[in-house]
């Protein structure tokens, strides 16, 4: 593990030009960190280190104490739990820009969760004891980092839910709505952590996501689907069509082109 941009090596003004640079990227990289000043950045950006991580890497493990705070600034991380069964339920997934490591907040002397690499990451981190006196330096900072916590445990929340609650065409509908932006879900999964994520198998994903074509819903595209029909995958999602991955569908005559 390195010093992040080693600041400190630098001297008189080449060390101020090269702060506020960094101060500048990671304003335009992370809300979170948007919402700091100038003067508690430039206490801040000592502080990091960076390190990467290969795909599969482990950045900690549920039951781990919470040591340090990840900010990426590169690739993807999945945070997961482990069921009794071995399988892997995915919670969240976090690009570039995300904090991966600050539940650490609400969790009693150890980690709930696990956290790997998706693809080739770099990251930079705080120790989690530099973090936590950085957090009640700045009431701004402390804000926008329990904004953060409660829209990831909705999140959360709303995974388990749709998994003891609703089918799994549902779950599958519901997650590819919630991926949407502008009509376009990029997944940026494979059918396997796709299936992670909603608590199935990467049979049933890949079965279910051909009935959603079949019916209309959707069509692939590079780098994941294009919503063809909304008001089709809110009737699922809803549990007002029901789809299974054993049996064939038919298209909708409404959405078969004249």
């Amino acid at each position: 593990m390195t010093a992040f941009m080693p600041v400190r090596d630098v001297p008189g003004r080449g060390k101020q030009a090269l702060q506020r640079s960094i101060a500048w990227y990671l304003r335009q990289l992370s809300k979170v960190f948007n919402v700091l000043t100038d003067e508690e950045l430039d206490r801040l950006i000592p502080m990091l280190t960076e390190r990467s991580f290969r795909p599969r890497q482990v950045l900690f493990q549920a039951g781990d104490p919470p040591e340090r705070v990840y900010l990426l600034l590169k690739g993807r991380v999945k945070i997961y739990q482990v069921a009794e069964n071995g399988k892997e339920i995915i919670l969240d997934v976090v690009g570039k820009g995300g904090v991966v490591g600050d539940m650490a907040i609400v969790e009693d002397g150890e980690r709930i969760a696990c956290a790997s690499a998706i693809d080739e990451t770099v990251a930079v981190s705080i120790s989690w004891e530099d973090f936590s006196h950085v957090l009640q330096q700045s009431p701004k900072l402390g804000f926008a980092m329990m904004e953060l916590m409660a829209h990831r445990l909705a999140g959360m929340q709303r995974t388990f839910m749709n998994i003891v609650s609703k089918p799994v065409s549902a779950r599958l509908a519901d997650t590819l709505l919630n991926r949407q932006e502008n009509g376009v879900v990029y997944l940026g999964l494979t059918h396997q952590e796709l299936a992670q994520t909603i608590g199935t198998s990467r049979e049933t994903v890949t079965a279910l996501l051909s009935r959603f074509t079949t019916l209309g819903a959707i069509v692939p595209q590079a780098d994941g689907f294009r919503i063809l029909n909304e008001d089709i995958l809110d009737d699922i999602a809803n549990g007002d069509i029901s789809v299974s991955p054993r049996h064939p569908v038919t298209a909708q005559p409404s959405t078969i082109a004249p």
